[in-house]
């Protein structure tokens, strides 16, 4: 328990040395981590408002909706018909 009394001042020293290290680098590391968690929160900020710009834009376009534009015939997608495939004895695929 009073052990210290019988250690040099030279242990003191290096182990005072040893506690500054550590405490050092612990600050090093927090301080890095802070700037992680400010960039987090800064990105996060950013993509609220990027969010809730978009939401307003929605709900203002709900509340003043379209006039239905007719269907001209020509307005109509021309989509190539549709082809039945059948499973052939020889594995190949024929369309029907």
């Amino acid at each position: 328990m009073f052990e210290f009394f019988s250690l040099g001042t030279k242990a003191y020293y290096r182990r005072a040395e040893i506690m500054l290290r550590e405490a050092r680098f612990a600050q090093l590391e927090h301080e890095a981590a802070a700037e992680h968690h400010q960039a987090l929160a800064r990105m996060y900020a950013e993509r609220v408002a990027r969010l809730e710009g978009r939401h307003s834009e929605v709900k203002q376009s709900e509340k003043t909706p379209l006039p239905p534009t007719p269907m001209v015939e020509s307005q109509r997608s021309e989509r190539a018909p549709f082809r039945v495939l059948t499973q052939t004895p020889n594995g190949t695929q024929g369309a029907v």
